[in-house]
C-alpha cells in the first residue's frame, strides 16, 4: 500500500506551496488594507512562482477588482468592451502557448488583468489560457466575476465558459451555457455535440446524487413517466419470483432498446434488491459503454463493489470464519485505497475525489500525502471545513501544532452556529492548546463545548481537569 500511495501522490497530487511563498500570501493579505497595490505586485509574484497556489489567485483577482472598482467609484464603466484587448499581448500569449510555456502565458494574462480586471476581452483570453495550462479553476473563477456582464450574444465567451463548467463537472451549468451558444449557432455540430453531451451527463449526474441522498436508485432515471412505472412495479416485489419476472422484463427491454440508459439502472436497482452484486457490477459496466467514462457512474460500481464485499464479511463473521473475514476486511480496505487512487487519476480536477484520498492518506499514516490533497478538497465548499479539520489533524500528527491550529481557526470562520462539526473543532483546538501549556486557552475552548453538550465526548473530565490545573497553578 505504501508503493501504492507514493505513485499516486507524484502522478495526481499537486506540487506542495512552498513556505516561503506561504508567508508571502499571509504578509501579502496583511499588507492589502493599508497599501493595495503593493499587496497585488505580491500577490501576483505567487502564482507565478506557484501557478497552482489558487487560494493566492484568487486573493489576486478580488483585490484587484476591489482596487478597479473602488478606481471608478464603484461602478462598471458603462461600456463592457472598454479598453478591449490590443493584438500585442493576445500574440504574446499565443506565442507562449505554441512554445508550450502555458503557465507563462497565464502569468502574462495576470499582468494585464490585475489593471483591468473586469474587461470581458482579457477574462476570457485568461480563461481559454487556464484551459490549455489545465488550471480550470483559475479561468471559471475570473469567467464567473464577469458572468453577469457577459453579452447575452458573445457566443464565444459563453462557449468558453460551458467547457469550464463542463472540465470541472458542473454539468447542470455547462449545459445551459450550451443551450445559449446553441441557440446563436444552430448549425454548429461542436455545440450541438457539446450540448447533448452535457445534457446526458447532467441527467445522470442529477439523478445519482439525488438517488445516493434518498437511497433510491429510481430517482435516478432521467424519463420521470418511466421512473414512476418502474417505482409502481418495484412496489409489487415480494418473493425472489417477481423479482426475477421484473428482472427478465427490464432486460427484455434493453434487448429492444440497448441503449437507453434508463433501463440499465433500472436493472441495477433490482439486482441490488436480491443482492446480486455481481449482476449489478456487470449492468454498470454495460451502462458505462454506453455513456463512456463517467464519475457518477464509478461512484456507483465503486458502492456496490464495497457492499459485495462487506456482505461477504458478514457471511464469513456469522459462519464462525474470523480469519477469512479478516483476510476479506484487509481486501475491502485495500480495494478502497486502490479505487479512490485510480480515480482521482482520471478525474484529477474533482475536489471531492481528492478529499476522499486525503482521508485515506491519513488513515494510514501518510500525513504529507494527505495534507497536499486536503490543499486542494478545501477548495470545494461541501468539503471545506472537513478538509480543513483533518489537515489540522495530520499537521497535529507531524507535531506541527501552529500549523493544526491555523486551520482550525480558519474552519471556525465558516461555522456560525454551533453542531457535531464545530464542537469537534473546539476540542481539537482544546487538545492542541492544553498539549502546548496555553490552559486558559483550551479552557475557553472545552467551555464552549460544554455550554452545548455536556455530555460531548469526556468534555465534563476535560474541563473539570483543566478547573483543577488552573487552581493548582494558582497557589
Amino acid at each position: 500500500m505504501a508503493d501504492e500511495s507514493q505513485k499516486t501522490t507524484e502522478t495526481a497530487a499537486e506540487k506542495p506551496i512552498p513556505p516561503a511563498i506561504r508567508n508571502q500570501h499571509i504578509k501579502a493579505l496583511g499588507t492589502l488594507e493599508r497599501n493595495p497595490d503593493l499587496a497585488i505586485e505580491m500577490l501576483l509574484r505567487c502564482v507565478g512562482q506557484c501557478p497552482w497556489f489558487d487560494n493566492a489567485r484568487r486573493d489576486l483577482h478580488r483585490a484587484s477588482i476591489a482596487r478597479y472598482l473602488e478606481k471608478h467609484g464603484g461602478k462598471v464603466p458603462t461600456n463592457p468592451l472598454a479598453g478591449a484587448l490590443s493584438l500585442l499581448p493576445k500574440m504574446k500569449v499565443q506565442g507562449l502557448l505554441k512554445k508550450g510555456q502555458a503557465d507563462e502565458a497565464l502569468q502574462t494574462c495576470e499582468v494585464l488583468l490585475k489593471d483591468d480586471p473586469l474587461n470581458i476581452n482579457l477574462v476570457k483570453l485568461f480563461a481559454e489560457t487556464a484551459i490549455a495550462a489545465k488550471r480550470t479553476a483559475a479561468g471559471l473563477m475570473a469567467m464567473e466575476s464577469v458572468r453577469d456582464r457577459l453579452p447575452p450574444k458573445d457566443a464565444n465567451s459563453w462557449l468558453v465558459l460551458g467547457k469550464l463548467y463542463h472540465e470541472t463537472h458542473d454539468y447542470k451549468k455547462a449545459r445551459d451555457c450550451f443551450e445559449r451558444v446553441h441557440r446563436l449557432k444552430p448549425t454548429d455540430s461542436e455545440v450541438a455535440k457539446l450540448l447533448k453531451d452535457s445534457e446526458a451527463l447532467a441527467t445522470l449526474n442529477s439523478g445519482w446524487e439525488q438517488a445516493h441522498e434518498k437511497g433510491d436508485y429510481r430517482v435516478g432515471l432521467a424519463d420521470k413517466e418511466q421512473a414512476a412505472k418502474l417505482e409502481a412495479a418495484n412496489k409489487s416485489v415480494k418473493t425472489e419470483a417477481d423479482a426475477a419476472t421484473l428482472i427478465k422484463e427490464t432486460l427484455d427491454k434493453i434487448q429492444r432498446e440497448p441503449k437507453n440508459v434508463n433501463y440499465y439502472l433500472a436493472l441495477v436497482g433490482l439486482y441490488l434488491q436480491q443482492k446480486q452484486y455481481a449482476e449489478a457490477l456487470g449492468t454498470i459496466d454495460q451502462a458505462r459503454q454506453i455513456v463512456g467514462q463517467d464519475p457518477e457512474l464509478d461512484n456507483r460500481y465503486a458502492a456496490v463493489k464495497q457492499d459485495m464485499l462487506r456482505a461477504e464479511i458478514a457471511e464469513l463473521q456469522a459462519s464462525g470464519d474470523a480469519e477469512g473475514a479478516a483476510n476479506k476486511e484487509n481486501e475491502l480496505n485495500q480495494y478502497i485505497f486502490d479505487d479512490i487512487c485510480e480515480r482521482v487519476q482520471r478525474y484529477p480536477n474533482d475536489q471531492h475525489l481528492r478529499f476522499l484520498l486525503g482521508e485515506q492518506y491519513c488513515k494510514y499514516g501518510y500525513n504529507d500525502e494527505a495534507i497536499q490533497q486536503f490543499q486542494i478538497s478545501q477548495r470545494a465548499p461541501k468539503d471545506r471545513v472537513q478538509s480543513l479539520y483533518l489537515m489540522a489533524i495530520c499537521f497535529r500528527n507531524k507535531s506541527m501544532n501552529d500549523m493544526a491550529v491555523e486551520q482550525l481557526r480558519t474552519a471556525l470562520e465558516l461555522l456560525p452556529s454551533m453542531d457535531t462539526q464545530k464542537m469537534d473543532i473546539y476540542y481539537l483546538l482544546g487538545e492542541l492548546c492544553e498539549a502546548d501549556g496555553q490552559l486558559e486557552e483550551a479552557s475557553k475552548y472545552f467551555k464552549e463545548i460544554y455550554r452545548a453538550d455536556v455530555t460531548y465526548k469526556d468534555i465534563a473530565d476535560r474541563v473539570q481537569r483543566i478547573y483543577a490545573a488552573q487552581k493548582e497553578a494558582s497557589k
